[in-house]
């Protein structure tokens, strides 16, 4: 008889959270951009916080600690927008961007000196065994997305603060998205081509056709990891 499953069970409300608060941040920009034309600000405002405070709502869950934790998670953006519906001011309403990245600056900086990167705690949820050599790279990696995360906060701030609204609106609403992607992307594509660690993906399969692992010492070093797991017990190496 199989060990119980020790793993949280997810809430059914959960996806729906996760769902609502990508709305939030995705369609933040388009709103406040037609609502500066069409609208009253404090009723988009209103509106704005009903949809994350029914994003809040539908997270909820667990522990008296979890329920703090994802408080203070969600308070500052909050209180964002509370106090600019009061002062009806559409400035503080732009800068929630700003917010985001510094709140995300502060954890993957934090994570750098409490440990592990965060990375390699997003690594970790993909590979089951990650292998130790690429700790490293994970710390390099994080740093990078911290520089990403300021340089964004730098320019979210100053086009809120100087620019005309249709330029925070196009930053915000796709640029941004566009930068995170190409980051992203290049990443990956550099991280597949330096280890040459390969999984049984498609596009593991496609990087291996294209940079077979036996071409470098790394990816030799990556052959010699999946041989050693694979005649492991379990699969796992200790």
């Amino acid at each position: 008889m199989g060990a119980p499953d020790a793993r949280p069970q997810l809430s059914p409300w959960q996806p729906v959270a996760a769902i609502l608060q990508g709305a939030f941040y995705l369609a933040y920009p388009f709103v406040i951009y037609f609502a500066h034309t069409r609208w009253a600000m404090r009723g988009v405002g209103g509106a704005l916080l009903g949809l994350y405070a029914a994003s809040f709502l539908l997270q909820m869950r667990g522990s008296a600690m979890d329920f703090w934790h994802l408080l203070r998670q969600h308070a500052a953006v909050a209180v964002l927008i509370v106090v600019a519906i009061i002062l009806n001011n559409r400035t503080l309403l732009l800068l929630l961007p700003m917010l985001v990245s510094l709140y995300l600056l502060g954890t993957f900086s934090w994570s750098l000196h409490r440990g592990p990167p965060m990375i390699e705690r997003f690594a970790r949820m993909l590979e089951d065994d990650l292998p130790p050599f690429t700790f490293p790279y994970c710390r390099r990696v994080t740093w990078i997305w911290c520089g990403f995360m300021a340089f964004n906060a730098v320019i979210v701030g100053a086009l809120a603060l100087t620019a005309p609204l249709r330029w925070w609106a196009l930053y915000t609403g796709l640029v941004f998205y566009l930068l995170m992607g190409l980051l992203v992307g290049a990443e990956f594509c550099f991280r597949k081509w330096w280890f040459r660690y390969y999984r049984n993906g498609s596009a593991d399969r496609l990087f291996a056709r294209l940079f077979p692992a036996e071409a470098t010492a790394n990816g030799r070093r990556s052959l010699v990891y999946v041989e050693q797991r694979e005649a492991s017990p379990g699969g796992t190496i200790r």
